[in-house]
């Protein structure tokens, strides 16, 4: 079905600014052109199936338990070229920021895609829409800030639009969508035919996006929007920046934008907040372009956070994503780095109170806390500084880094992309055993950063239990000593253990998913036994119920899959990756 509306000046009533300028940006938001819109589109195939006949990466969340809807749209109109080039890197490429656009030519039509999640009660939508343009660094749409934030979003009310703007999503001829799905996205054109080359349409189609969140009913299933964010991590972040400088001030259709682990220099008349953090990566892993060149000073309209001991792609925002690829382009997890990599630090709980805080800054102007600044070694060549462990110095500090129990850094080696993807590597028991004498200590010590955190504003209070709760069920201080097959490092399937399989399955927040966590957390302590008192009774005993907690937990999953309460290819991979660690605890 097509839906298209025409729209008049509309007054954000959250916005705090002056009577004439609210005139001025209802007037220039009406310029902008409402796209046609048709959907929602109906996906006949279950996720997975070979036809590919439904959303590219559909959620794998169990969005019925959370209370949130996915709907993917068609979006269609023409847009304009502007004379602001694409951005030739993305993460602080391009120095400066660019001049207000000027059209180069119109007319070119498109069509492309958006994908809608938002709250299936219309009470709990809170009226903030997160207007992602999708990362395309791999060739095809990865939603990253989606995966970072989406716990967030779900349990604050947000609604999450996906905007497929730049051309490598979808033309490209092996995993772009008309590719991946000729049936359902054949029609699909960023290019004009052909006729515009790169990226040129990008700006308008996000423009546009968000006139169709504000003004077609149907996308938001009629909820009323009253503020939208544009949001871009890394890649998209670098296309986001310019939209923000250049663009930006002609369409006037955001209300604020987040920049993620990338982006430009922002010019310093901007009329709207902008909220960039960081990851360590930045400060060390850019030689020609890195974003420590492109740092600004904070304004009452821009804020900086860099987070110490985070990389760039981290383990969370890669658990998330990983299922829904591994399901829909049979990419398989391959992590070849030189280091354990993916940083434990927890960048999405920054990145929770900087949507808190910019929420408040839209709503009444209130800028956000200014961050500590990352220590860097020099002025000619900044990196991070760092201290005796080899973690970095300065920053937002999250309590899992402030109190260590490992190297967490952003900087690694290997092949492709690992210089984004940091280290992480537990310390051995002896520094565990001088760091913390007992459990008590450590949750201590975790208790206190973490509600230093939550006063200063870079921690919310439920990220603050989370943390604490974390730390509970952890071996440190206890006189356990974890072995490989409970130890948090690497990945599966090359590092199968009872903690990453622990934390992969508290990331699905499933109903019911309390117990299969705390069926893991007591295999830990089992097989932790096992590797600390060696070959004896007592250590042959907890190998053995370690494996057999395994067992029930694989039985858990099954019995909340049938429930409905598991996502089945959810369940198949966790049950997948327990059946391997349960083989590797019986070949102990």
């Amino acid at each position: 079905m097509k839906h298209s509306h025409s729209r008049t000046g509309r007054r954000l009533a959250s916005l705090s600014i002056g009577g004439a300028l609210l005139l001025c940006v209802s007037l220039v938001r009406a310029a902008v052109p409402t796209p046609v819109v048709i959907g929602p589109i109906p996906s006949p195939d279950v996720p997975g199936s070979p036809g590919h006949n439904y959303t590219f990466f559909a959620t794998d969340l169990n969005f019925k338990d959370l209370g949130y809807v996915e709907e993917e749209f068609f979006i269609s109109g023409t847009a304009n070229v502007y004379d602001t080039p694409n951005p030739g890197g993305g993460i602080g490429a391009i120095p400066t920021a660019y001049p207000i656009a000027n059209i180069v030519s119109s007319g070119h039509p498109y069509q492309t895609r958006i994908v809608v999640r938002r709250p299936s009660d219309p009470t709990k939508y809170n009226g903030v829409a997160i207007l992602e343009w999708t990362n395309v660094t791999n060739n095809y749409d990865n939603e990253a800030f989606w995966y970072q934030t989406n716990d967030y979003l779900i349990r604050s009310g947000f609604a999450h639009v996906a905007v497929s703007a730049q051309a490598a999503g979808i033309h490209n001829a092996a995993t772009g969508l008309r590719a991946w799905s000729p049936v359902r996205y054949g029609t699909l054109d960023v290019r004009d035919g052909g006729k515009v080359t790169g990226d040129a349409l990008a700006y308008d189609i996000f423009s546009q996006a968000a006139q169709a969140v504000r003004s077609v009913l149907v996308v938001m299933g009629g909820l009323s929007t009253r503020i939208i964010i544009g949001a871009g991590t890394s890649q998209s972040a670098g296309h986001l920046a310019p939209y923000v400088n250049a663009v930006h001030p002609l369409s006037h259709v955001i209300d604020a934008a987040f920049l993620q682990v990338g982006g430009q220099i922002i010019r310093n008349d901007i009329d709207i907040p902008v909220f960039k953090v960081l990851s360590e990566s930045e400060y060390v892993n850019y030689p020609s372009d890195y974003e420590v060149n492109v740092l600004q000073p904070d304004t009452d309209r821009f804020r900086v956070w860099g987070v110490a001991g985070t990389s760039h792609s981290d383990w969370y925002v890669q658990t998330m994503r990983q299922g829904v690829i591994q399901r829909d382009l049979g990419l398989p997890f391959n992590d070849t780095c030189d280091f354990p990599s993916r940083s434990r630090v927890q960048m999405r709980y920054v990145m929770n109170a900087a949507l808190h805080h910019m929420i408040v800054w839209v709503n009444s102007g209130v800028s956000p806390p200014l961050a500590p600044s990352m220590q860097l070694t020099s002025a000619t060549t900044p990196v991070a500084a760092r201290d005796a462990y080899g973690n970095a110095l300065g920053g937002i500090r999250n309590a899992e880094f402030a109190v260590p129990i490992a190297l967490d850094n952003g900087t690694n080696s290997g092949p492709g992309l690992c210089f984004l993807r940091g280290t992480h590597v537990p310390f051995d028991q002896a520094t565990l055993d001088a760091l913390y004498p007992s459990h008590g200590a450590y949750m201590s010590a975790i208790a206190h950063v973490a509600s230093e955190n939550v006063r200063a504003g870079f921690l919310l209070e439920e990220d603050a239990e989370s943390t604490k709760a974390d730390a509970a069920s952890s071996l440190v201080g206890t006189g356990l000593a974890c072995g490989t097959l409970c130890l948090n490092i690497g990945q599966f399937a090359q590092h199968p253990s009872t903690t990453l399989l622990r934390d992969r399955t508290g990331f699905y927040r499933i109903v019911g998913g309390e117990a299969l966590v705390e069926t893991l957390n007591e295999a830990t302590r089992h097989i932790a036994t096992g590797y600390t008192f060696g070959n004896s009774p007592k250590g042959r005993h907890g190998f053995a119920n370690g494996a057999a907690l395994v067992r029930q937990y694989i039985e858990q999953v099954r019995q909340l899959e049938a429930e409905g309460h598991i996502v089945a290819s959810v369940a198949d991979r966790l049950v997948d990756d327990a059946t391997t660690l349960v083989a590797a605890l019986n070949a102990l």
